[in-house]
């Protein structure tokens, strides 16, 4: 069969015109971006009248019904074809004013317009889909409407449909007893004949709030006429919920208050429970069995029966038991502990919210806080990364997934600690000589309590480029410290490092780069700490850079950092350190020794009056010692005549046989001619490192011609030559 051209078209223009429809609809609500004054405009053309949902971006609710309701087919079936239909953030732009106008106080509220700006119907909360539809359709219908409730209730009406809708319009308007009024004396008009009919049964679903309640008396008294009006399944799920309701007040973690009045109450509740015979009870037999452990108040006894009983509980029952966990942050730690655990094993009974209030509990528990990072990447959509940090001396490397351009973790602890990223994903692998890969990384600090959010500039085989956007005080001075002041020096160096890995070669190799990043490292993170007194980094690089200041200007620059700085783990590290230095600071007398040397010959600094002495601390053990020994053979040469040179070695093995043979095998290796001194000798009379406070390998102290201490020089890479220069030159 052949078919036309334009019988085609015809098809395919009515399966369009069919089609479009129907696909609009089964989109839901179709909420128009407009103006207040637009939405009135298109109301008055359309002749329709204006729905408006007023929302917040932290309601809960609000979200359940843009998630849940209105997307619904048959809701946006009633709502597209009766209204233009706004959604108003009442938090900004024009919805701050217009919920002001029409006194929204709470979220969600929707209220109905008609095109000339008046209001017809409001109603607020969130409810499901079919029960939402038939309230606003109530609402906009006059016979349904507050006004027609209203009129048809003092004249007298008192259909079950009506009583319904006239009670919740006195509470939803504020009217609580009101409300609660209209429905006891229907109640109390019914027939025992009509207190159980179907159209009856919303007084105990909506207007029965808990099993001491006389309308729950009377469902429990008259089960078997219930069931049989209803159905056993909706009576019996109701008493379940009456006595499920009441039976978690004794279960709780919560201090139980009176103990004699709860057991009597809990004797009465369990001869209910068992009366209403429920053929679901199993799970009010496990909650049962927690509460008879929890009034005897042992709580370790109680947390065990809850591990045991969890498994045949529902979630919502196990959810209600552990938020009340919060309470025992005042036991003793093992409670504490196994109340966390508890907590662990079970957060996956809630969502949302809801799961986060219990990983707050736990880690409340726990002591812990937590610390969450999101850092945007830009050059890989989803993958791997490994994180590692060092925790009470322990190496911790964790897994997590990106996705969407987006790093997204969360972890908890005690203390702040530095740690590491390294992205696992071919987009950024790069291949090395030596058949590896070479994948990016960069540094951050986890911050119990703090969050941070950065972007990431990730390109492959290139140092990766951290961006500050917005977080706590101590992430964003270790960005500003470590990435954005960071110097060419240290960029070339980093850069270097990496190319080093790809091509196979000996970062060794480039002393000259190193030392230039080092140098300009040093005078950067000096310059930090010397001028943000308020920032936890400073304290945290100087107390690992003790040894690059003066200890005069580091009791200085300690004076000025706050109480709670110098009260963290940082803090009391320097102020010890500042307090063993107090002798032996630069200004001060140097103490007296008296050793004996190499060759037996004793050396006494008071004999040595009048000249410079440079002692050099250090050990045959000690690699930067021994690098540093040539440069201080070509020093001792040039200052040799102003200066005493005496080196004093500390070996680190208990016998002195072997601490004098490794000495002097390596003061031989070393090619050093002048003054040795072992300190492993004769150190019960004379330690010479305890004199001199010497915690760091190699150091170098300089002493002028009246035994004051003019220099002291910590580690390898300080040159004694500048000093020497400055002073004796």
């Amino acid at each position: 069969m052949v078919i036309s051209n334009m019988k085609i078209k015809l098809v395919f223009c009515w399966m369009i015109a069919v089609i479009l429809p129907l696909s609009s609809f089964a989109q839901g609500v179709d909420f128009k971006e407009l103006t207040m004054q637009e939405a009135l405009a298109l109301a008055g053309k359309e002749k329709k009248m204006i729905f408006i949902d007023f929302y917040t971006t932290w309601c809960g609710p609000c979200k359940m019904m843009s998630s849940e309701v209105f997307t619904q087919e048959q809701v946006g079936t009633y709502f597209n074809r009766v209204f233009v239909n706004m959604k108003v953030d009442a938090e900004k732009g024009e919805g701050v004013e217009l919920a002001k106008k029409y006194q929204v106080r709470a979220y969600p509220t929707f209220v109905v317009l008609r095109a000339d700006g008046t209001e017809v119907y409001r109603t607020s909360g969130a409810r499901p889909a079919e029960e939402f539809v038939d309230k606003i359709r109530k609402g906009i219908d006059p016979k349904w409407s507050p006004e027609g409730l209203n009129r048809r209730y003092k004249k007298g009406e008192r259909t079950p449909e009506l009583v319904n809708e006239y009670a919740l319009l006195q509470m939803e308007t504020g009217n609580i007893e009101l409300g609660n009024q209209v429905i006891r004396e229907y109640f109390d008009k019914l027939s025992a004949k009509k207190r159980v009919k179907p159209e009856n049964f919303f007084l105990y679903t909506r207007y029965t709030l808990n099993y001491g309640d006389p309308k729950a008396d009377y469902m429990f008294a008259h089960k078997d006429r219930f069931v049989k009006e209803n159905g056993r399944e909706k009576v019996e799920s109701l008493l379940y919920n009456w006595l499920r309701q009441q039976i978690m007040l004794f279960v709780s973690a919560r201090v139980v208050s009176n103990t004699e009045v709860n057991e009597e109450k809990w004797i009465r509740l369990k001869e209910k429970i068992h009366d209403a015979a429920l053929a679901n009870g199993e799970v009010l037999t496990a909650l049962e069995g927690i509460a008879e452990v929890r009034l005897k108040n042992s709580m370790k006894d109680y947390l065990d029966i809850c591990r045991e009983k969890f498994p045949q509980l529902e979630d919502r029952d196990r959810f209600s038991i552990l938020v009340g966990f919060g309470v025992l942050k005042e036991q003793n730690e093992e409670i504490r502990q196994a109340a966390a655990d508890l907590l662990r094993d079970n957060l996956n009974v809630a969502e949302g919210f809801n799961k986060r209030v219990l990983y707050s509990i736990m880690l409340d528990l726990e002591g812990k806080k937590e610390f969450r990072l999101r850092a945007a990447i830009d050059a890989a959509e989803k993958g791997k990364v490994i994180v590692t940090y060092s925790s009470k001396g322990k190496f911790m490397q964790e897994e997590h997934e990106f996705d969407n351009y987006m790093l997204d973790i969360s972890m908890a602890g005690k203390d702040t600690v530095s740690a590491g990223i390294r992205f696992l994903c071919d987009e950024l692998a790069m291949p090395t000589a030596e058949g590896t890969k070479q994948n990016p990384h960069f540094s951050f600090m986890i911050v119990p309590g703090e969050f941070a959010v950065l972007k990431l500039d990730l390109e492959k085989g290139k140092v990766p480029v951290v961006k500050w956007e917005k977080g706590g005080p101590v992430s964003r001075d270790f960005v500003r410290l470590n990435y954005d002041l960071l110097t060419p020096e240290e960029k070339a160096y980093n850069q270097l490092m990496i190319d080093n890995v790809i091509q196979g070669g000996d970062i060794r190799n480039y002393p000259e780069e190193f030392q230039r990043s080092f140098d300009a490292n040093k005078r950067k993170t000096m310059e930090f700490i010397r001028n943000n007194p308020d920032s936890y980094i400073a304290v945290m690089k100087l107390a690992e850079h003790y040894i690059w200041f003066d200890e005069n200007e580091t009791e200085d620059i300690y004076s000025r950092f706050p109480a709670n700085l110098k009260g963290n783990s940082y803090g009391r590290i320097i102020a010890q350190r500042l307090k063993r230095s107090q002798d032996f600071r630069i200004g001060m007398p140097a103490k007296n020794f008296e050793k004996k040397d190499m060759n037996g010959e004793t050396v006494s600094l008071e004999k040595l009056r009048g000249k410079y002495v440079l002692l050099d601390f250090w050990g045959s053990w000690c690699a930067p010692c021994r690098a540093s020994h040539p440069h201080l053979k070509e020093l001792y040469e040039k200052y040799k005549k102003q200066v005493v040179f005496i080196n004093v070695a500390q070996e680190n093995v208990k016998d002195q046989n072997e601490a004098r043979k490794l000495w002097k095998t390596a003061v031989k290796e070393d090619g050093l001619t002048w003054t040795q001194i072992l300190n492993n000798e004769g150190r019960e009379t004379c330690d010479m490192i305890r004199l001199f406070n010497i915690y760091s390998f190699p150091t170098k102290v300089l002493i002028d011609p009246n035994g004051i201490v003019v220099a002291r020089m910590v580690g390898g890479l300080v040159d004694a030559g500048e000093v020497l220069e400055k002073l004796i030159d």
